[in-house]
C-alpha cells in the first residue's frame, strides 16, 4: 500500500504548533535564568563563533537587524554580551559572550533539556533519532 501524500499546509500547520510547543515549554522550564531561546539562540552562535559581527550573526542566524537589535541590546543590558570595536575595522562592533552570559546559557540549556526530555518521551530512541535527522536535514536546506 502506497502512502498518501501529506498536505503541505496541514503539515506546515503542524510544525508551527510543535514549534510553539517546544518553545513554550522550554521558555517556562528556564524561566528561572530569565533566558528565553531567543536568548539562548544568540548566545549559544555567539559562543560557538559563528560570528563576530552583528551583521554576520543576524545573517547566521536568519534573523533581521531591527529584531537582533532589541534581542543584543537586552543582553548586553543585563551583562549576557558585550559589543566591543573591532580591532580589525573601528567601524564595526565585534559581539562576544560574557562570563555570566556563558553561566547563564549552561544553565538554561541544562533546563530546556529537561523540559525537551519530557516532551520527547512519546518517541522511542530510534523515533527521536529520525525525528532528529529530518529536522535537521529541514533546517539546513537553506544552505545548500
Amino acid at each position: 500500500m502506497e502512502a498518501q501524500p501529506t498536505d503541505p499546509m496541514a503539515l506546515g500547520l503542524l510544525m508551527f504548533r510543535a514549534h510553539q510547543l517546544a518553545r513554550a515549554q522550554a521558555n517556562q522550564a528556564a524561566r528561572p535564568t530569565g533566558i528565553e531561546l531567543h536568548h539562548a539562540n544568540v548566545l549559544a552562535a555567539v559562543q560557538a563563533g559563528q560570528a563576530r559581527s552583528q551583521r554576520e550573526l543576524g545573517t547566521a542566524l536568519g534573523i533581521d537587524k531591527s529584531t537582533l537589535v532589541r534581542i543584543v541590546d537586552d543582553l548586553e543590558r543585563r551583562h549576557l554580551l558585550e559589543r566591543r570595536r573591532s580591532a580589525h575595522d573601528r567601524r564595526v562592533y565585534e559581539i562576544v559572550i560574557t562570563a555570566e552570559g556563558e553561566r547563564g546559557l549552561q544553565e538554561a540549556g541544562e533546563l530546556y533539556r529537561a523540559a525537551m526530555v519530557g516532551l520527547l518521551e512519546v518517541f522511542d530512541a530510534p523515533e527521536q533519532h529520525q525525528l532528529h535527522d529530518l529536522l535537521t536535514r529541514f533546517v539546513t536546506q537553506e544552505q545548500r
